[in-house]
């Protein structure tokens, strides 16, 4: 599930206060247009500077402090971001603009309430005035997010805080992936929640520590709750003792494609996986049980994938598989 992985660029600056005052927040359509149009243009060069990999036009718009928080890892770290932001066009999901009454301040910045994807931003304010500008690059079905947090100095505005996360998978949040998966878990479809949970857990913080989706507790919660069932109902090796040869389910979770993520089967077999019939014969066998054991597993698919081990795979060394694809379209 290495593409799964939450990509975080930059982290910089502590989120710890050691001041204390008062903030005043406005959003989205409530900030001036003159000062989004000054924003728009920083938030231009943070993309172009990514997308064709020129450090020096970055460094450009960052802050003193992000550049000594940087230090020699910039131009790693960019030339990393360039591999998955690879267009400078982007859509604005929101923007915020933060007035403090002292520096040093934690901001706490609300993108809503009680919506879905509502999330809240959290960092230290180390200007009066701050700008956040979170931004979703164009894309395919994997979109990033990029959070630009801006503080205004006295020669300008400055970048203070950059952070690059994984959005969404398969088209949807970690919200929506687990809205998705409390109603696979109503309709009895455990492995499809737990799926769902895990592919949720891996966009839950698209900006590291300061992005936090509010419905993230309630997330958590659940997630151990289906793996808690799951855990207790089934036993990984599973032995399908219906099956004369006596294959073995390893695991089963989410694999990505061009198309989305299916399930993915893994199994041992005890076949000489260069017998491609008998091995084709027993995969047709594993599917059907899988399809029984369990529920919802076939529902709403393009495919399942099913992979044989011909010994137990250890991590350390290399098993020869063989892989089937089963459509179910």
């Amino acid at each position: 599930m290495k593409n799964l992985i939450l990509f975080t660029i930059l982290t910089t600056l502590g989120l710890q206060s050691c001041n204390v005052g008062s903030t005043g927040t406005w959003k989205d359509e409530n900030i001036q247009q003159s000062l989004k149009n000054e924003i728009e243009k920083l938030d231009k060069k943070v993309l172009e500077a990514v997308t064709t990999n020129n450090t020096d036009l970055l460094k450009s718009v960052m802050s003193d402090k992000l550049l000594e928080k940087s230090g020699d890892n910039l131009d790693q770290l960019i030339e990393q971001a360039s591999t998955v932001i690879t267009s400078p066009e982007y859509e604005v999901l929101n923007q915020f603009q933060a007035k403090n009454s002292n520096t040093g301040i934690g901001n706490t910045i609300l993108s809503g309430v009680s919506g879905l994807n509502d999330y809240i931003i959290h960092y230290q304010a180390l200007n009066e005035e701050m700008f956040i500008s979170t931004l979703i690059p164009k894309g395919k079905l994997d979109e990033f997010v990029v959070t630009n947090i801006y503080g205004k100095y006295t020669d300008g505005w400055k970048l203070n805080i950059l952070q690059f996360g994984q959005y969404k998978i398969n088209g949807k949040t970690a919200p929506e992936l687990y809205s998705e998966a409390k109603t696979e878990y109503e309709n009895g479809y455990l492995v499809d929640a737990a799926n769902n949970m895990f592919l949720s857990s891996r966009v839950a913080n698209p900006a590291n520590n300061f992005w936090q989706y509010q419905k993230e507790d309630e997330m958590k919660e659940f997630h151990e709750k289906v793996m808690s069932e799951i855990n207790s109902m089934y036993k990984f090796p599973m032995p399908l003792e219906s099956i004369d040869s006596k294959p073995q389910i390893l695991a089963i979770y989410p694999q990505g494609t061009a198309d989305g993520y299916f399930p993915m089967i893994e199994y041992l077999t005890h076949l000489d996986l260069k017998d491609t019939v008998q091995t084709k014969a027993e995969y047709e066998k594993i599917h059907s049980e899988i399809v029984k054991t369990f529920n919802g597993i076939e529902k709403d698919k393009d495919y399942i994938f099913y992979k044989a081990f011909s010994e137990m795979p250890d991590g350390k060394k290399t098993v020869p598989t063989y892989g089937f694809v089963k459509e179910l379209k």
